[in-house]
């Protein structure tokens, strides 16, 4: 008999990783409270099939309805061994048309012929068509007391609104990578497998929160490891069951954070003559970005995602990361994705987004330039604050806060912005807003410096939209104030946003003004 029927959770205290189900289901029991129809929905391989018969033997158990079956009685031993006349299990998937249904309608109005309750186990019950749906739907409304019906499906969405309000929901979570390694360490020890900690990684990511497909997968590599004589390592889980990817994708990912361009394309190389799926490979990287965007947030959320060692690794390596740059990487792959499911080539996608990643510097689109005035504002953040003033020159007080906390720095970033958003109502003082420049921001104002009383003139009487512009961009509310200064001619005036390496040159001075 297989790992997973040969272990499959006989009680609620067995069943691994859905503890608010399991809280929920025997509270429920304990009191007494049986529904007349559960909906039990999560992803494959989390426990719903065996919950449902859990829950049958708790209902028919001869010291039931308890929440606690001892499976032991002769009711208990006739669902376990699938001899019960009165707990059916029906596949939705073969049995999903309007005859068969109706076939069911008829037989629940029969009483049961041996236990307290007749149990209906319907799996994949997404799969009811529209009119199966709808027949089953009249025995929902109106049941016979001496019935339950457990559904069980992975895509609750597909059913109707009818049938999911006529149910008491239970939601199954996806068993967290770390439960899903002890639970296969220990059946791996009763079973006599031997088989290191990488290799029970490497299966629990392969399958992906299905406890099931890791149980299967399990035996499969014991089968394999078997026949070469020898223990499951890591190096066994990958020449059973192919490349997953996550090797490669740790190596890539290296590369990228390193600038390593050639190395990069090398990898992709020998992935593809390999054999791997470069969409997965795909996948695999967008997921070490996520992890790493996830470590810098918060740490605590990659427990269920990560075994403990690469978890440790990830968040020891996160703060390294400019979190700008995790962004546009997972932008940049996720686009590479979409294309190459649309039909694209996948290794050129591939490519081409690594490249755009690692050679950030030569990217001359607006996307890849503010990609480099993120990582130069990142990095001129995490500059510590002198310990004293009295060990550095006193700062500015143009260049200090004001305002609710905008900045002469702050100001000049957002200039173009706030310029657009005026233009954008006022076309005509596109001219004057181009000569402008930010001055000083200090007691709640901006001063604005025009070389001519021309320019200053044309933009005095909209002073209030200066100022409307200035709030919604910065979403702080300062005064605009102008002033005519000749001498602001040779001052540095924030490019326009068509020329991108003048715009980043500005981004490179304005953040070394800062430090």
């Amino acid at each position: 008999m297989s790992l997973y029927r040969t272990w499959r959770p006989k009680s609620f205290s067995e069943l691994v990783g859905q503890d608010a189900v399991v809280k929920t289901l025997t509270s429920a029991l304990a009191a007494g409270r049986l529904a007349h129809a559960y909906l039990f929905s999560g992803p494959r391989g989390s426990g719903k099939t065996s919950a449902a018969k859990i829950l049958a033997r708790c209902i028919d158990c001869v010291a039931g309805p308890t929440p606690q079956p001892d499976n032991t009685c002769e009711n208990c031993r006739a669902i376990l061994d699938g001899a019960a006349l009165d707990v059916l299990e029906i596949d939705a998937a073969s049995n999903r048309g309007i005859d068969e249904i109706r076939a069911l309608r008829d037989a629940v109005k029969f009483a049961p012929s041996a236990m307290r309750m007749k149990v209906y186990i319907i799996d994949e019950a997404h799969m009811l068509t529209k009119e199966g749906a709808n027949a089953f739907l009249r025995t929902l409304e109106e049941p016979p007391s001496h019935v339950v019906f457990i559904l069980a499906t992975t895509e609750p969405e597909r059913l109707p609104v009818t049938i999911l309000s006529r149910c008491q929901r239970y939601a199954f979570a996806r068993i967290a990578i770390p439960v899903m390694i002890a639970r296969m360490r220990e059946i791996a020890s009763a079973e006599g497998i031997a088989i290191d900690d990488a290799a029970l990684a490497a299966i629990a990511y392969r399958a992906d929160g299905g406890l099931r497909d890791a149980l299967t997968m399990l035996e499969q590599a014991a089968a394999y490891a078997a026949a070469t004589g020898g223990a499951i390592h890591a190096e066994t889980v990958e020449l059973a069951f192919g490349s997953a990817g996550r090797q490669q994708a740790a190596a890539l990912l290296d590369a990228v954070l390193n600038g390593d361009a050639a190395g990069m394309l090398r990898i992709v190389e020998e992935a593809s003559d390999g054999g791997a799926d470069l969409v997965t490979l795909t996948r695999a990287l967008i997921e070490g970005f996520r992890h790493l965007l996830v470590a810098r947030i918060d740490p605590a959320l990659l427990a269920r995602d990560l075994a403990p060692e690469d978890a440790r690794r990830t968040v020891e390596r996160a703060p390294g990361v400019p979190q700008a740059r995790i962004v546009r990487a997972l932008r940049a792959l996720s686009d590479a994705l979409a294309l190459a499911r649309a039909g694209g080539h996948p290794r050129l996608e591939l490519e081409t987004a690594l490249l755009r990643l690692v050679l950030a510097r030569e990217d001359p689109t607006l996307e890849g330039l503010a990609a480099r005035v993120a990582v130069l504002e990142e990095r001129a953040a995490a500059v510590p604050p002198p310990a004293s003033s009295a060990e550095v020159p006193a700062v500015s007080a143009r260049a200090a806060p004001s305002g609710g906390g905008a900045s002469l720095q702050r100001v000049r970033a957002a200039w173009q912005s706030i310029r657009a958003k005026v233009e954008g109502e006022r076309q005509p003082l596109r001219t004057p807003l181009s000569r402008a420049v930010v001055e000083a921001v200090d007691e709640g104002a901006i001063t604005l410096g025009l070389p001519e009383h021309v320019f200053a003139d044309l933009l005095k009487p909209h002073t209030a939209l200066l100022e409307h512009a200035v709030a919604d961009v910065l979403g702080v509310r300062l005064a605009v104030r102008l002033r005519v200064d000749g001498a602001v001619r040779g001052k540095m005036t924030a490019p326009q946003a068509e020329d991108p390496d003048e715009l980043f040159t500005y981004a490179t001075e304005v953040i070394r003004e800062k430090q």
